[in-house]
Order: structure tokens, then C-alpha cells, then sequence
């Protein structure tokens, strides 16, 4: 017998479900409206990107485990972290300078800095400063050959 008498004499369940949905009214205004949604994406072969995209995130997936899950979400947790003790400390800088009534002199940056924790966030940056320094480090240029 043949492939297509097979399937009219014994449908599976699938194929019963299929031949039901084209029966249907609404199904088949449904799969209208979808192609017409579907057809710029086809001639643009955008739907293409789709599909990748969508391959892409299968094969992350695929790959993923619990280390790297756990490793991403502690990377995650400590940049939320930093960001959140930056925009603290930069909310209470704003309300300091908000209570100063004029502009501190050169004398009075000095008195700041006998605050411990002045010192301690000048610390800090200088820290910072030189770790950037150091992970941007050229070769001196020699101007005197040619």
C-alpha cells in the first residue's frame, strides 16, 4: 500500500488533530492572519535571525550547568552590589555638599582630610587609580631615535 493510503485509513492522533484545525473556521483565520504576519518576515529573511537567535539560546542552554549558572549569578549579585554602594556613597556625597554653604577652600579640603573616612575613600581611589594605571601600561617612547 501506499504512504498516503496508510494515513487515510489509519490517521494518528496528530494527523486527526491537523485535519480537525482545517476544518475550523476560526484555525484557519488564525493561520491567515499569522502568515500575513510571518510573510515580511520571510521576504526579508528576518525570520532566518529568528531561528538562529533562537538556536543560539537552545545551545546556552545546552551548555549551561550548575557551576556556570552559580559563577554568572555571583557575578550578577556582585555588580549589583558595587553599583548600589556607588550610588549610595554618591547620594550622601550630594546631600553633604547640599548642607555646605560655600565652597570649601584649599585650607578646608586639608581639615577634611583628617577624617578617617575621607582618608579611607582617597585611599581607595588612589588604589583604584593605580590598578588602572597599572593595567594600561605602555612601553615608554624613545623620542631620540631616528
Amino acid at each position: 500500500m501506499s504512504k498516503v493510503a496508510d494515513i487515510s485509513e489509519n490517521p494518528s492522533p496528530a494527523t486527526s488533530a491537523a485535519a480537525g484545525l482545517l476544518q475550523d473556521d476560526a484555525a484557519l483565520q488564525g493561520l491567515a492572519e499569522l502568515m500575513a504576519k510571518l510573510e515580511p518576515l520571510l521576504a526579508g529573511r528576518r525570520l532566518n535571525r529568528v531561528v538562529d537567535l533562537l538556536s543560539v539560546t537552545a545551545d546556552v542552554v545546552d551548555m549551561s550547568d550548575a557551576y556556570m549558572v552559580e559563577k554568572m549569578a555571583k557575578a550578577f549579585e556582585e555588580g549589583v552590589g558595587a553599583t548600589w554602594s556607588a550610588c549610595n556613597a554618591a547620594r550622601m556625597a550630594a546631600a553633604r555638599m547640599e548642607r555646605m554653604e560655600e565652597t570649601p577652600t584649599l585650607i578646608g579640603l586639608l581639615r577634611m582630610a583628617k577624617e578617617p573616612e575621607v582618608r579611607r575613600g582617597l585611599a581607595f581611589l588612589l588604589s583604584v587609580a593605580g590598578a588602572l594605571g597599572r593595567q594600561h601600561a605602555y612601553d615608554p617612547i624613545d623620542y631620540t631615535a631616528d
